[in-house]
């Protein structure tokens, strides 16, 4: 082989490799800043996958390997909060499936897990991500730093459809931040006027019976 075929070859893969991990300042590691963008989602598996490649190639270099272990994989946490905030289904589904994000992770101020933040906004599309998270694993009964429950964020934010979802999933009613207490979501739906929700939260109706003082006579909740 000539040496003008030898130099040929060689230029052609250092090309290769630079087109493949390209220059330092045209590669971002953080996940969190596009996760919430639908048109962005293409980026955010773009940058997934070079991680993902980069890490399981000698070639790639050492400042990128670097990155990838520093800020995008421990970044998915984050990323996750941001895609569910913003309804991005498509982001979700991607960063749990694919990248292995944990479901539980928490994140915030609030030390919220991804349910957490669906049932705070609880539209539908939030509804279908938090179908979409219990059926990976999200954990129902989980309870932040304001020592809420999912299951009495739903009710603070008066939204029917993801209590029942939450119920159905085995939500804990009587689950409280430091322990059991009988009546505790129910308690939460009469503090919030929600009296709406106390005929489906399980032990609701006995414990108004029992304590008619807790709503006002006017109002007709139970069978």
């Amino acid at each position: 082989m000539s040496l003008r075929l030898v130099v040929v070859f060689i230029l052609a893969y250092i090309m290769t490799v630079c087109d493949l991990y390209g220059d330092d300042n045209q590669h971002d590691f953080r996940l969190s800043l596009i996760a919430g963008s639908i048109a962005s989602v293409d980026e955010l598996k773009e940058r997934w996958f070079f991680c993902e490649k980069c890490l399981n190639d000698f070639q790639c270099k050492f400042d990128y390997v670097e990155q990838c272990k520093s800020v995008t994989i421990p970044e998915r946490n984050n990323a996750l909060s941001v895609a569910v905030t913003h309804a991005n289904t498509e982001a979700v589904y991607f960063l749990v499936n694919q990248a292995k994000t944990d479901v539980n992770g928490i994140t915030g101020r609030y030390h919220e897990t991804p349910l957490m933040i669906a049932a705070y906004y609880g539209t539908k599309k939030h509804q279908e991500i938090a179908s979409f998270l219990i059926s990976r694993g999200a954990n129902v009964n989980a309870i932040d730093l304001t020592k809420m429950t999912i299951l009495q964020t739903a009710i603070w934010k008066n939204n029917m459809d993801f209590v029942k979802m939450l119920l159905e999933n085995g939500a804990d009613p009587s689950l409280t931040y430091n322990g059991k207490k009988e009546g505790a979501a129910c308690m939460t739906a009469i503090r919030r006027k929600r009296f709406e929700f106390i005929s489906i939260i399980p032990g609701c109706c006995s414990l108004v019976k029992d304590n008619s003082e807790l709503i006002p006579n006017n109002v007709y909740v139970c069978q």
